[in-house]
């Protein structure tokens, strides 16, 4: 799962964060464990998921009706022939686009922050907005989907993810290096990858010390 770039820009980019999750991870001591790294290191948790709402590594999922259906609507909408439907009918055969980071990034779904990087809406039940405890996935995210094809290796990418960010975080510095202003836009491909915006091709360059 290749979060870890847009973890370290969003630690560049908000170096307050970066430096609570150091101290909570200094603090914590020699290397954690399985059960350790899933319970007992809040503010990792929080920035892992933050980083994976906001970046999930597929921006968007297809699924094949097997049966004709009708999905009910949380609001109406107006339809393209204008009028009002709080319903949508799916034929059996319709291939349907699910986009999973729309969804993640609505604020609609989770308030008028939901498009900034704020890991402390993970720290309290609060903060996490009512339309947000609907959405059906893990940590209410449709990052790895939902149901009976949600992603198998769910639990091992988030431990690879804590494991490897905590290892990054403790021993080096990150900063973005033109600034944490830096403009960073998405560059579609088979895979969304970061990019400074007005330069070509792809990633972010950033500079890095080891922390001392």
């Amino acid at each position: 799962m290749r979060r870890h770039p847009w973890a370290l820009i969003e630690l560049s980019r908000h170096p307050d964060v970066q430096i609570r999750l150091r101290e909570e991870l200094l603090a914590f001591g020699p290397d954690p464990t399985y059960d350790q790294l899933k319970a007992n290191l809040p503010y990792l948790d929080a920035v892992v998921h933050e980083t994976l709402r906001l970046h999930p590594p597929v921006p968007e999922s297809t699924r094949l009706a097997a049966a004709d259906d009708v999905i009910p609507l949380s609001e109406p909408v107006r339809t393209m022939s204008g009028n009002m439907t709080d319903s949508i009918s799916i034929a059996k055969g319709t291939l349907i686009t699910i986009p999973i980071g729309a969804i993640n990034r609505s604020s609609t779904i989770w308030g008028p922050h939901a498009k900034e990087f704020k890991p402390d809406r993970w720290l309290t039940e609060d903060g996490i907005g009512g339309k947000a405890k609907e959405v059906q996935g893990h940590r209410h995210l449709l990052t790895f989907i939902d149901g009976p094809r949600t992603c198998l290796g769910k639990d091992f990418a988030i431990m690879e993810f804590k494991t490897v960010l905590s290892v990054l975080v403790k021993n080096f510095v990150f900063e973005m290096r033109d600034g944490p202003d830096t403009p960073v836009e998405v560059a579609r491909g088979l895979l969304p990858r970061p990019r400074v915006v007005g330069e070509d091709g792809t990633g972010v360059p950033l500079r890095i010390r080891r922390y001392e």
